[in-house]
């Protein structure tokens, strides 16, 4: 037999159990596998077993491609070449892009070329507003900025700046505040913040801090430690080495005045008990404790507590031991530093005149005197009150 087609029932083969009770017989449907395999046309003869031209697809032509049929288009169109290839042919006019009109993109983003630290400085910064410009230098903050623009103490290049948007080139104009020269790597300078609650005193990650109201850089260190997320108020943080050893910092000798906010009226009573537990827990204390009542209303009340070594975690105990509920806790002043015209959230720096009546009028001088003959009180000392 040549071909599929001759076969006859008679002649198929048997599937084991014909003509048995146990399984009806089995008989293929001829017709279906014939017209699943052939496309029956009753003009055209059926073809061979051998003849292999109607089970694979046509080989591919040279030319997939045909050109355009639209007038539109100009009779120099040519069919896009290879996307490997390196050229491009031009998009059909009115067609949709396809993936060998587009141009083919890197896997990886482009690099930023290395550029040498000794060749930063040269290169020509992008303009800024004297704003922003206050901010980089670690003068102040935003709001900070702007009033002292207002207040017509800020000059570029020796000329009065009256608009917040003048613009600057940092690295080659000089900003004068007050007098004061402001450049980009300030040393022993003292800032401080007035910081809200909810915010972190150090650097956590995944949470707002401190630190990001200032440029994030190595160097800077908090005298008198961090405040937690549930205290505000005044910080001080500075890159002067001389304040970098726990313990051993003129801050840790000033007093310290924290307003608390208590859930109901307290008695002159507590009040005394509190004054005698801070009293107790250090030395230091014996001479500045101070607790009074600052305001009052019918559903809490303001307290003012006056010490020298004393921490916020402590004030939350003594509270709690005296039958006082904290709500809300705010360092207000260090020695005679207060945050009174800084908002909460906003930053400035200390002046050198600041700084220089600061430490000997928050410092007793009999006390700096007995610790001066060890290090680093010595450097201190000659520094901040033998300099005057």
């Amino acid at each position: 037999m040549d071909s599929l087609h001759e076969h006859s029932d008679a002649e198929m083969p048997s599937n084991g159990h014909h003509d048995s009770d146990e399984q009806q017989s089995y008989r293929p449907p001829r017709r279906r596998i014939i017209r699943s395999v052939f496309r029956v046309q009753p003009e055209e003869p059926y073809p061979a077993a051998d003849d292999q031209r109607r089970f694979f697809p046509p080989e591919p032509t040279e030319q997939r491609r045909q050109p355009p049929w639209d007038y539109h288009q100009s009779s120099e169109w040519q069919p896009s070449r290879s996307r490997y290839s390196g050229e491009r042919t031009p998009r059909r006019w009115g067609g949709r892009s396809t993936d060998r009109d587009r141009p083919r993109r890197s896997r990886f983003r482009r690099r930023i070329p290395f550029i040498e630290p000794a060749d930063r400085n040269r290169l020509t910064p992008r303009p800024t507003t004297i704003v922003r410009a206050l901010v980089r230098l670690l003068y102040c903050s935003r709001k900070l900025a702007k009033q002292a623009i207002k207040e017509h103490v800020v000059t570029v290049n020796d000329r009065i700046v009256r608009e917040p948007i003048y613009t600057v080139r940092l690295l080659y104009d000089t900003v004068r505040v007050d007098g004061l020269l402001l450049h980009h790597t300030p040393r022993n300078i003292y800032i401080i913040i007035n910081k809200p609650r909810h915010y972190a005193g150090s650097r956590e990650p995944n949470s707002r801090h401190v630190f990001n109201f200032l440029m994030k850089k190595r160097g800077w260190y908090i005298p008198l430690g961090p405040l937690s997320k549930s205290v505000g108020g005044l910080v001080i943080v500075t890159n002067d080495a001389e304040q970098r050893v726990p313990g051993k910092s003129l801050f840790d000798l000033m007093e310290k005045e924290y307003h608390i906010k208590v859930h109901k009226n307290p008695a002159k009573r507590t009040l005394t008990k509190i004054a005698e537990e801070l009293q107790e827990r250090d030395p230091a204390n014996q001479e500045s404790v101070r607790v009074e009542l600052l305001r009052k209303t019918k559903r809490y009340a303001w307290l003012s507590v006056v010490a020298t070594k004393v921490t916020p975690h402590d004030l939350y105990r003594i509270f709690k031991e005296a039958g006082l509920e904290v709500i809300a806790m705010d360092r207000y002043r260090i020695g005679t530093i207060t945050h009174d015209g800084i908002a909460p959230g906003s930053w400035r720096r200390l002046s050198q005149v600041e700084l220089t009546k600061i430490f000997p009028e928050s410092v007793p001088a009999a006390t700096i005197e007995q610790l001066a003959t060890d290090e680093p009180w010595h450097a201190l000392y000659q520094r901040w009150f033998k300099s005057t």
